[in-house]
């Protein structure tokens, strides 16, 4: 479940085999005396965090499930392209290597939050260079990698326990050095310094699929970027069909957690601007299907937009009193 190490693999098709292999294991591997889970390491002289959802959740009590392959291996995959054309180009980065801590989510925020805490690890934990063996000697262990950023996640819930996390550590980041005045000592040559000024900050965080418009509270988040839209524009969407169909009662139904209940609360907000009157606000209990079956012993008319991860739908009851059919 541990890739530790440079990639010895040039071929991507080859290596996704390899990954998918590698993530399916449920042993837990030692790598230099320490254990890591459910992750992928490469060294380098900055280190980027990566969290995927490589599993669904697990049933039963067990954290993790089924592999996911479109958006759990693919993007990770996705990732590690990305870092391998970096590296290879010379004009981006010269001399500088760019390494990732990629860890799996699980599709679940209490584990992801539990997986984060490797990132900010290095931030808590002493050098050790206090501590002595019963021999005087100095200990051996491997230090925890220094994070300067995380890529990630895909689930709104997961990213905003995660932010929550990052917001409370700063990490050093290097800037720009610059040349300080110069000393002539003598030899007829003069020695210019270099500065290389450190600055403490939080660490940055990009996700590349959440969606929540509570995400975009600057106040809160503000060291979080996404490379999607937020779902205030879907809601407004949303609006824009109960708007076009003239319909005066609309309903709300959507998925527990923060992607689905932020949602439904954009599209209220958005809705009561155009006196919308909100009739009826229900969470997802159970499957979709089964709550969408509910709704219908209530004579209603169902819009679903969506996706599996978040189902938010536009309700409105039926003018006629017809049954909705399966």
């Amino acid at each position: 479940m541990v890739y530790e190490g440079k990639r010895l693999v040039s071929c991507h098709g080859f290596f996704l085999l390899t990954a998918k292999f590698c993530w399916i294991l449920t042993v837990m591997q030692r790598t230099h005396g320490q254990e890591y889970a459910h992750s992928i390491r490469l060294d380098g002289d900055i280190i980027l965090g990566g969290l995927f959802p490589v599993h669904a959740k697990g049933d039963r009590g067990v954290p993790c499930g089924e592999l996911k392959k479109e958006k759990g291996i693919h993007r990770l995959e996705a990732m590690l392209y990305a870092i391998d054309q970096i590296n290879k180009d010379p004009d981006l980065l010269a001399n500088i290597t760019l390494g990732v801590r990629i860890l799996d989510t699980c599709s679940r925020d209490t584990y992801a939050l539990e997986q984060s805490l490797t990132f900010v690890q290095a931030l808590i934990e002493k050098d050790g260079s206090d501590v002595k063996c019963a021999n005087g000697d100095p200990p051996i262990f491997t230090k925890p990698d220094k994070i300067s950023g995380v890529i990630g996640a895909a689930a709104s819930s997961v990213s905003i326990m995660v932010a929550n996390i990052l917001r409370l550590f700063k990490a050093n980041h290097v800037e720009a050095a610059r040349l300080s005045p110069s000393e002539d000592h003598g030899s007829g040559y003069k020695v210019a310094h270099f500065e290389v000024p450190v600055k403490k900050l939080k660490i940055p965080q990009i996700s590349y699929a959440s969606t929540a418009p509570e995400l975009s509270d600057n106040t809160r988040y503000d060291f979080f970027s996404r490379v999607v839209p937020p779902d205030s524009y879907q809601a407004q969407a949303m609006v824009d069909i109960v708007t076009a169909l003239g319909w005066n009662y609309v309903s709300t139904l959507a998925s527990e957690g923060n992607y689905g209940e932020s949602g439904v609360e954009a599209f209220t907000q958005i809705s009561r601007e155009i006196v919308v009157n909100e009739k009826l606000t229900q969470g997802l209990m159970g499957t979709g299907s089964e709550t969408l079956m509910k709704l219908s012993e209530e004579e209603v008319k169902v819009i679903k937009a969506g996706n599996c991860g978040w189902s938010l739908g536009i309700v409105k009851y039926k003018e006629f009193g017809l049954k909705m059919k399966k």
